[in-house]
């Protein structure tokens, strides 16, 4: 492959160097909204049932800053098991390859 003018989809650089993921905290519901999702998640807890994500895996462009993907992260555990595997893909393969693999979580 050749890089063609900085268009980084050609690129054989690994994606790391285009891209980077991070985990953001979603918002808490308000209100009633916020006394339901925090029963869900620590009825969803105590049961071993999973419960309501509590942050977003983005991965954006780091020379602008736009997000490129985005997905619910699940639990705490969850979210660290998943950031671990795409900082990975991001250090292992280019950016066509990294979207072709995770492009479906957004």
């Amino acid at each position: 492959m050749h890089s063609h003018g900085g268009d980084d989809s050609a690129s054989t650089e690994p994606a790391s160097a285009h891209l980077t993921a991070e985990l953001r905290p979603r918002e808490r519901p308000r209100g009633i909204r916020g006394v339901i999702h925090t029963v869900a998640y620590l009825a969803g807890t105590a049961l071993s049932l999973g419960s309501p994500s509590v942050a977003d895996i983005i991965v954006v462009r780091t020379a602008t800053g736009n997000e490129v993907l985005r997905s619910s992260a699940g639990d705490l555990v969850e979210a660290d098991m998943l950031l671990q595997r795409i900082h990975g893909d991001l250090e292992s393969m280019t950016v066509s390859e990294f979207l072709r693999e995770w492009g479906h979580i957004s």
